[in-house]
C-alpha cells in the first residue's frame, strides 16, 4: 500500500503502527524537496495493512494489523509524528522535526534539524544538527538509555536526570547525585530560551557534543 504526492512545507505526517518498524528519510535522490511517501507493508495483503490518507497539509497513516512495516519519505520543512507499539524507529536525514514514541523497541535518529522521543523499554540516540529550536525538546525513557548529540554551539538549557543511572556530558557542567539518581541541571554555552529535557527511569544519560568531521 503507497500513498505519494506534493505537500509545501509546513505539512505534518502521522503513523501509527501497532507492531512493526517505522523508517523514515527524505525524498529519493532525484526527487523534488516536496515530495511525500508513505508505503506499508506486510506479510499479508488481505485485508489492507493500513488506512492512509491526506486532507490538507496532514497525512494519517493507521495499521489495522500488527507486522505492518513503513517506509515514510517526508518533504523539506514538514514534520512527522511516528508511534509503534512495538518496533523500532530510524530517522536519517529528514529536513524536518520528528516526534517518535515507541513502546517496546528501540529509536534512532540521525536530523539536520530537531526532534523528541520517547520510549517505554528500549534505548534512544538521537544526532540533531540545529542550533536553534522552538521551547523544550523532550527525551523519555522507562527502561533504556539516552544518547543525545547535540550541536557543540548550542545554546540551551539543559536537564537531565535518571532514578537509576548515570548522567554524563562531554559539554563542562556539572551534577548530583543522591542514592541511586543523578542529574545535571544547568546550561551550555551560556544558555537560552530553549531547552532540551531528558528523563530516564531507570537506565543512564549522555549528552555528547556534535562536532565538525575533520
Amino acid at each position: 500500500m503507497r500513498q505519494t504526492g506534493v505537500m509545501p512545507p509546513g505539512g505534518t505526517i502521522v503513523v501509527r503502527n501497532i507492531q512493526g518498524d517505522i523508517n523514515a528519510y527524505a525524498p529519493e535522490r532525484g526527487q523534488p524537496k516536496d515530495t511525500y511517501t508513505v508505503e506499508a507493508y506486510a506479510a499479508s495483503a488481505s485485508p489492507p495493512p493500513a488506512q492512509i490518507s491526506r486532507t490538507g497539509l496532514l497525512v494519517n497513516a493507521r495499521s489495522v494489523v500488527p507486522g505492518v512495516r513503513y517506509l515514510v519519505r517526508g518533504p523539506k520543512g514538514g514534520a512527522m509524528t511516528l508511534d509503534t507499539q512495538r518496533g523500532s524507529i530510524m530517522v536519517a536525514d529528514f529536513e524536518g522535526v520528528v516526534n517518535a514514541r515507541v513502546g517496546r523497541g528501540d529509536i534512532k535518529m540521525l536530523i539536520p534539524e530537531y526532534g523528541s522521543a520517547s520510549i517505554g523499554t528500549g534505548n534512544i540516540s538521537v544526532i540533531f544538527a540545529s542550533t536553534d529550536w522552538p521551547g523544550t525538546l523532550h527525551f523519555t525513557a522507562e527502561n533504556g538509555n539516552v544518547e543525545l548529540y547535540v550541536n557543540e554551539n548550542a545554546k540551551a538549557h539543559v536537564h537531565l536526570h535518571t532514578d537509576d543511572g548515570t548522567v554524563y556530558s562531554d559539554f563542562p557542567l556539572k551534577g548530583t547525585s543522591k542514592g541511586n539518581a543523578e542529574t545535571i541541571d544547568s546550561v551550555i554555552n551560556g544558555g537560552a530560551s530553549r531547552s532540551i529535557d531528558v528523563e530516564v527511569k531507570t537506565g543512564s544519560v549522555r549528552l555528547m557534543q556534535l562536532k565538525p568531521q575533520i
